[in-house]
């Protein structure tokens, strides 16, 4: 099981700021160059080197190719996915590793908390297709946990939330408790509602 919290922006800045400074020192060792002679070449200040160097001023992603060129060298970025956010297909990954219902519940249920305290977007957080837990309810669960967060942030649900394979024939009681089948049928939500998956909306929210 695997639960990650996501960092703040203040800390993904610094983050940010030190992988610069640390490119760019490297670039500049790898070239044998000292400050000067490479604010000479990038025709910039020697304390502007000094402070991307530091980590106390985050040079944009124009100058600090400027900066890299100046070595002899060029930058190559790419892109991946962010580990540090918890995505609901990170999720289900998780989920087909683990064999009892309640793990999995925490599993489903630790994400609902973190979408709501972590602060990544809906999108980030759902859009990516969740890969088969090789459990059909629990596939139909993370569809109607993805459709219920874009509508309640009014954004449109990603497309794979209506794959028929996130429906189930039969009704999925949650709770095996009669009072709380009773209160999923009457507040299950209707992303929940119409995929066959019945819980209390109250269950949601509490966790």
């Amino acid at each position: 099981m695997r639960y990650i919290k996501k960092q703040s922006p203040k800390r993904r800045s610094q983050t940010a700021r030190g992988a610069a400074a640390r490119l760019l020192r490297d670039a500049r060792h790898d070239a044998g160059l000292t400050q000067v002679q490479l604010a000479r070449r990038a025709g910039v200040s020697q304390p502007v080197i000094a402070a991307y160097e530091a980590g106390s001023r985050e040079p944009s992603v124009p100058m600090l190719s400027r900066l890299v060129e100046a070595t002899g060298r060029r930058l190559v970025m790419r892109y991946e996915p962010d580990r540090a956010i918890y995505r609901l297909c990170d999720t289900a990954r998780d989920i087909a590793k683990t064999r009892d219902d309640a793990t999995k519940l925490r599993l489903v249920f630790e994400f609902l908390r973190s979408a709501r305290d972590d602060g990544a977007s809906v999108a980030e957080l759902v859009t990516p297709p969740p890969p088969p837990t090789g459990d059909a309810r629990f596939d139909a669960m993370l569809a109607a946990v993805a459709e219920h967060l874009c509508r309640s942030t009014k954004r449109r649900p990603p497309r794979w939330v209506f794959s028929p394979d996130r429906y189930l024939d039969t009704p999925w009681w949650v709770s095996t408790l009669g009072s709380a089948q009773r209160r999923a049928h009457a507040n299950a939500p209707m992303p929940f509602r119409r995929r066959g998956v019945m819980i209390d909306r109250h269950d949601l929210v509490s966790v």
